[in-house]
Parts: structure tokens; sequence; C-alpha cells
């Protein structure tokens, strides 16, 4: 790759990443617990600044292991194989959650476009078209990663943007002050949700393409990511009320899909279906991918079974991860499909990556004074103190969002317990199974 298209390349990877199909399901959310535009926007805003804290973080984890999967080596470096293992579990999970989510997302915005086609078929179809191109080892194009990204941006911005142009009444009169202060206790519990439209941005940590990369090239490109991604959510969530009913944007789980066909009519719809596949292409098939690597990573490290290692003798791609964390995809998508827990899955999402995130910031630290010494070449300009503020807030603001919703009832708590229930089961069961494997083997070789 040309070295001025390098970095471009970094943040078309995080911004890709981040800007899901169910990141407006998460938009529709905000609306169901705040009415008033300007405080969804600095919520939104809010949410930007802690993402771009912790993305500077990261940076710094990046250039002392470079390449490497953050959410493993980073986390077993700063805490340990035991509390690291029941992080990466909670990604599995968060990762099979969101890609049950996408793939219904994806198919009610194709469902919206084709009336006759049912949700549950699209989805399925959906998925198992990227776990057989996973399987196959076919990865997207650079390139085209960039071509798809950068459309997708273009295309919400100057959308937003067109918004205002032919808006039918004044911005004044959507974003009025008053209306908002009484809305700011639970400003919070918003922001705990808005992380949810940033998640991803941190895998342009691990894709350098070299090591030079990690000086000021990744560094960079994350706090970008985070930038690009608060100028989208910010203008849409202005735009979007000034032409749907705020009501009918919370009663909708696709609310880009009703905001193109106010703005284009029916040629609308199939816009949103476009930026929808692109959102698919861009994060779903990597999202499977690379959660396939982590377990691959699992398996050789001998805390999963050899066959969740396999891989395919002519690609190397990571088939056995591929199959398992697919096939348990495909019930999750079945799961969002039947019950429409779509967002209930969002907010335990996103409480999952706050702590995970907090995680992040919290190994950055550990590890300057466990090993001071190590080779960084980038350190966060970011006080400590507001280092570790921030990963003492992120947690609590996870827990907030999972009442944020009244409608939601205790749901969600229920399905986070059940999440971190697995979690754990998941990695006392790995322990276990590599203490036999070991026991086993040194029985073999005892005379």
């Amino acid at each position: 790759m040309k070295a001025r298209t390098e970095f471009l390349f970094y943040v078309s990877v995080g911004v890709g990443m981040a800007l899901a199909t169910s990141s407006f399901t998460v938009v529709s959310g905000l609306f169901q617990i705040l009415t008033s535009p300007w405080v969804l926007q600095l919520a939104v805003l809010l949410a930007g600044v802690f993402c771009a804290v912790i993305a500077l973080s990261i940076a710094e984890l990046a250039s002392m292991f470079p390449s490497a999967p953050g959410v493993r080596t980073y986390l077993k470096a700063a805490f340990g194989p035991r509390f690291s293992l029941v992080l990466v579990y909670l990604y599995l999970i968060f990762t099979v959650l969101m890609a049950g989510v996408e793939g219904y997302m994806f198919a009610l915005v194709f469902k919206a476009a084709f009336p006759s086609v049912p949700p549950t078929l699209t989805a399925l179809v959906l998925m198992g078209g990227v776990i057989a191109i996973n399987g196959v080892g076919l990865e997207l194009p650079r390139d085209l990663q960039m071509a798809t990204t950068y459309a997708s941006v273009l295309l919400l911005l100057g959308a937003s943007a067109y918004g205002f142009i032919v808006a039918p009444a004044p911005l004044g009169t959507v974003v009025t002050l008053s209306e908002g202060v009484s809305q700011l206790p639970q400003l919070p519990a918003a922001v705990g949700m808005a992380i949810f439209l940033y998640m991803g941005f941190e895998w342009a940590a691990p894709v350098g393409i070299k090591p030079k990369a990690y000086e000021r090239k990744i560094p960079i490109s994350l706090p970008v990511c985070v930038a690009v991604l608060s100028a989208i959510y910010i203008l849409f969530v202005l735009a979007l009320p000034l032409h749907v009913d705020r009501a009918t944007v919370a009663g909708s789980s696709v609310p880009h899909v009703l905001y193109f066909e106010a703005m284009f009519g029916r040629a609308g719809t199939y816009v949103a279906l476009v930026l929808s596949f692109g959102a698919v292409v861009s994060t779903f098939n990597a999202g499977i991918m690379g959660g396939s690597r982590l377990v691959f990573m699992l398996a050789r490290e001998g805390l999963l079974p050899a066959w969740c290692g396999a891989t395919s003798a002519k690609t190397g791609a990571p088939i056995g991860g591929v199959l398992s964390l697919g096939g348990v995809a495909c019930v999750s998508a079945l799961v969002v499909s039947h019950y429409e827990l779509q967002l209930v899955l969002a907010l335990i999402s996103a409480t999952i990556m706050c702590v995970i995130y907090a995680a992040f910031m919290a190994a950055a630290l550990s590890l300057r004074k466990s090993r001071p010494q190590a080779r960084r070449s980038y350190r966060t300009p970011v006080f400590p103190w507001l280092q570790w503020a921030v990963a003492l807030v992120l947690p609590c603001l996870g827990l907030g969002t999972l009442f944020s919703v009244p409608e939601q009832g205790l749901r969600p708590v229920f399905w986070m317990l059940g999440c971190l229930v697995t979690a754990l089961v998941s990695t006392e069961w790995s322990l276990r199974f590599v203490a036999v494997k070991e026991q086993r083997g040194s029985s073999a070789l005892a005379p």
C-alpha cells in the first residue's frame, strides 16, 4: 500500500467497524430516553470524548505490542491469565450478540426494500454467506475497505447536510435549551449507550502494515476515527427529527430508513439498503473473522478443544473458529429475530464494551508500573489521573445503560448477568481443560 493512503486505510478500518446498521438502532434507543436533540447530541459528544481518551491509551498499548490482537494480548500482559480470559470471553459474547443483531437489522432494512422476503431468512442467508466467505479465507481488499467506508461516510454527511437545507422548519424550533434541562439526569446513562456508536474504532490498532506505523500513523488514526464518527452521528441525530417525528424515530429499529425515505421518497429505501450493505461488508464480515482468530488463539493456547483451532491447509483460514463462532451467531440471529431483542442486546453490548474499554485504560496504566522499561514508540498525552477517572467512570456508565430504557424493564440486567455467568463458567472450564491436558501429558511421560 502506498504511504499516502496508508493512514486513510487505518481510519477506514476503525470507522468502518463502528459504522454498523445496529448503530442506528441505538440512535432509536437514545430517542426513547431523550426527547431533547441538544441533550442527545451532548450524550454523543461526551461519548466521543471518552472514546478519544480511550483511543490514546489503546495507541500506547498498540505501540508496545504491534499488530497483536489487543483484547487478549494487552489484558493478559497487564492482568494475568484468569481475569483477562474472563474479559476475552465477554468480548466473544459481545461479538456473537452483535453479529445476531447486525444480521437482523440488515434483514429489516432489506424487508423495507423487498417486503415479501422474511427477515429471518435474509439474516440466515447473510450469515451463511459470511461464514462461507470466511471459511475459504477471503478477506476484504484494502482498497475496497476504504472505498466502502468513505462512501458511507460521505453519504451520511451529505444526506444530513441536505436535510438541513430542505428542512420544513427552522433548526431553532427543534433545538431548544429549556426543553433539555429536565433531561440532564438521564445524560450519564445516555452517554453509556452512545459509546455503542463508537465501538469498533479500536480495530485499527492491530492492522499496522509495518512497525513504523505505530510511531505516529496508528496513534493519530484512532482519535481521528472517533472524531469522524462524532461528526457523522451528531449531524445525523440533529437532522433526523427535522424530517421524522421523534416518537416515530423512537419506535423504529431502523430510523435511517425513515430518514432516507423522507429525503428521497421510495428511492431512499434503496439508498438505506446500500448503506446497510456497506456496513455489513466492513463490520459484520470483519467481526466474524476477527472473533474466529481469537478463538483460534485460545485453541492454540490449549484453552479450547483442538478442533476450534483447525485451519485450512490451502488458505490458513481459521475454519474451526469460523464455524463455531458463526454457528453460535446464527443462533443469536434467530433469537433476536424471534423475540425482537435488538435493543436489549445492544444495551448489553454497550455495557460489555464499557467494561472492556475501562480494562484497556487500566492495562495501559498498570503496564507503565510493571514494565516501565518496555519499548513504547508512543505514549498518550492524557494525564494519568484522567485515565484513571475514565477507567472508573466507564463501568458505571455501562451499568446505568442497562436501566436506561424503562420500557425494557429488567431484561437487560438479566441478560447481562447471564453473559457474565457464561464468561466466568467458560473461564473456569478453559483453565480446568488446560490443567487436565497437562496432567495427562505428565502421566504419559512418567516412567
